[in-house]
């Protein structure tokens, strides 16, 4: 009876711990499947919405190693570097020795899999949507064995989502200001549908003009002044010069634009609105903001208006 007991336990335990590891174990974005024994406590992170992720989720003191380009919050430039977002050192990496490697896309695949061959587990978060953003808000607190808090935080994201939207259903689509979203000028680039530009753009209210082209596209300036926006949002640049805004608000063909015209020119921070990470909540408002400023007061450090003459 008493080895019956002992096996019955032991069963038990071998049941809970393969729970366990079936609990944490996630599909990526690049459709691999990856496990872990426990919750992670030693995190590299190579890119900058995955560290903003793991600092959101108040987990912070887990992250031992980050890139040069995680700078936000503040806490994350004191962490170890171990290279770019497209030149990770694999030396640092492993003298750190994670139990997680969280990648993105524009981690180089080559670089996941001999991190992957090395026996750290690597996981690869690619979003390309707020829905996307919130799930691998989900995935990452599964690993990191903050379920509930991963929980509240994408609850609180929900709602900020919500409220916002809320707020401009009722308007009509003729009232909807038409917008134009300058990532860099030379050539002129800018977001089409399934961006996150477009879902910024069109969940604040307002119209993508450049909604009937796919991703991240080129256009020419004559196409620019053929479409004519009510509203230019501009990505600002790191040091120095922005140069996409001094083009847009001075070059002499685009004085006839509406948007130049009527001084709805916008510097949006691009850390903000480029990174996946749950600072795309605070993103999307910063668009409500700039289209329905009756709305949603603008953010003095958010939006920045701009004239021709500047």
């Amino acid at each position: 009876m008493q080895r019956g007991v002992v096996f019955l336990s032991a069963f038990c335990i071998l049941l809970f711990l393969g729970s366990l590891a079936f609990g944490l174990q996630v599909v990526d974005s690049v459709g691999r499947t990856v496990s872990l024994p426990a919750p992670a406590h030693r995190v590299v992170s190579l890119t900058p919405a995955n560290t903003e992720i793991v600092f959101a989720l108040g987990a912070g003191e887990e992250l031992v190693g980050v890139t040069t380009y995680c700078d936000y919050p503040e806490e994350a430039k004191t962490k170890e570097k171990v290279g770019s977002i497209t030149e990770v050192d694999l030396e640092a990496v492993v003298r750190l020795s994670p139990d997680l490697v969280l990648a993105g896309s524009l981690t180089p695949r080559e670089t996941v899999d001999r991190i992957a061959e090395l026996g750290y587990p690597v996981v690869v978060l690619d979003a390309r949507s707020i829905a996307e953003v919130l799930e691998n808000v989900r995935k990452v607190a599964l690993l990191l064995g903050r379920e509930k808090e991963g929980g509240e935080l994408v609850a609180s994201l929900e709602k900020a989502i919500t409220d916002i939207t809320t707020k401009v259903a009722g308007i009509p689509e003729a009232s909807r200001p038409r917008v134009f979203h300058v990532i860099w000028h030379d050539p002129l680039w800018t977001a089409g549908k399934n961006t996150f530009i477009h879902e910024f753009i069109t969940l604040a209210g307002g119209q993508n003009v450049a909604g009937d082209l796919e991703g991240y596209v080129t256009l020419d300036l004559e196409e620019l002044i053929r479409r004519n926006p009510d509203i230019l949002t501009v990505v600002s640049t790191h040091g120095g010069e922005n140069f996409p805004y001094q083009f847009i608000t001075s070059d002499s063909r685009l004085q006839t634009l509406g948007a130049v015209r009527n001084k709805k020119v916008f510097v949006v921070d691009s850390d903000i609105v480029s990174r996946p990470g749950p600072r795309v909540v605070e993103a999307l408002r910063i668009f409500a903001s700039i289209m329905h400023p009756e709305l949603f007061p603008p953010q003095e450090a958010a939006t920045e208006r701009s004239s021709p003459s500047e």
